[in-house]
């Protein structure tokens, strides 16, 4: 129990920090000195750029040994089962007539946010491991969006679009950085301009997608929140159930140590923020996609560190 304790006062204090740095997005919204244009110039910089940087960095860090090659097999395996069956779960529990309603709500359970939240928590709590495997959580989860995510939102197989799919940010620099890996590049020796540079991008992540959030909770109602069932229903599995039925299986397939610990980080997060992406992109309720992000990132300040905290002590 001591040990669950301190690692949750550990998480905790991460948590804190992140949220700190929503808090500048926040004020920035509400003192007008970031405007929607600028928070939206923010957002495509870390998508396109940032991102990225971060992903090639980690995997270029890491040396290509047997431990790392199997951790990253077991890595994207298991997350994408994780993924995989709750996209069983939501088509099981979210049926109704307001079907726009329900593609939002089946995405936001599904996706996770896995990259503004997941890595720089991972980071925080394991260092360049825990990057190395958020990585990998982030090309599961680039693929299933792009696939799934377009087949739920849009109601139909037609809209996927394979040039998307293969050109999107984020599985290029999984592909860019797996190439690293694989082929051991030393990066760092023999192009060390490029390494730096990778590193300065890599640590602009967790300041700016923090902001970025803080600033999108500014325009959400969290009182309209709270008056909806599937809001607390979407919450309690997506913060709650979804990653503690995770740490449970992967204890089963004697999964342990940073792997654990990682993909739990993972599956921990919050409502993805590009659930609005899309809930705009193919006409869904946009509201409902708000509230849903606001609502979990804003609870997962409690949620975040105690399922963390657990996992350390079983991993």
């Amino acid at each position: 129990m001591e040990q669950f304790f301190s690692n949750f006062y550990t998480v905790f204090l991460q948590v804190v920090v992140l949220f700190i740095l929503m808090g500048l997005g926040f004020i920035g919204n509400k003192t007008k000195l970031i405007t929607l244009d600028g928070s939206k110039v923010m957002s495509d910089v870390v998508l396109y750029f940032v991102t990225p940087c971060l992903i090639i960095n980690s995997f270029s860090n890491m040396e290509c040994d047997k431990q790392h090659l199997n951790g990253l097999i077991i890595c994207f395996v298991s997350f994408f089962a994780i993924m995989a069956a709750t996209i069983a779960l939501v088509h099981l529990i979210f049926r109704g007539k307001d079907e726009k309603k329900m593609r939002v709500l089946r995405f936001g359970l599904v996706f996770s946010n896995v990259g503004y939240m997941g890595i720089p928590l991972q980071e925080a709590v394991l260092g360049e491991e825990g990057v190395f495997y958020g990585a990998v959580c982030v090309g599961v989860f680039n693929l299933l969006v792009w696939t799934y995510g377009v087949i739920c939102s849009s109601g139909s197989i037609k809209n996927l679009s394979v040039k998307t799919l293969i050109f999107n940010p984020g599985l290029i620099a999984v592909t860019v950085g797996l190439i690293i890996f694989l082929g051991s590049v030393p990066v760092a020796k023999y192009l060390p301009p490029v390494h730096t540079t990778l590193g300065y991008m890599a640590n602009l992540n967790t300041p700016i997608a923090m902001m970025v959030i803080g600033f999108n909770l500014a325009n959400s109602n969290i009182i309209a929140s709270l008056k909806s069932a599937s809001t607390y229903l979407v919450a309690a599995l997506r913060l709650i159930a979804v990653p503690l039925a995770s740490l449970f299986v992967l204890l089963l397939c004697g999964i342990r140590g940073d792997i654990l610990v990682s993909l739990v980080v993972a599956s921990s997060a919050p409502v993805a923020a590009v659930t609005t992406v899309f809930a705009i992109k193919y006409d869904n309720d946009i509201n409902t996609s708000v509230n849903l992000v606001a609502f979990t990132t804003l609870l997962s300040i409690v949620t975040m560190p105690v399922i963390v905290a657990l996992a350390q002590v079983f991993s």
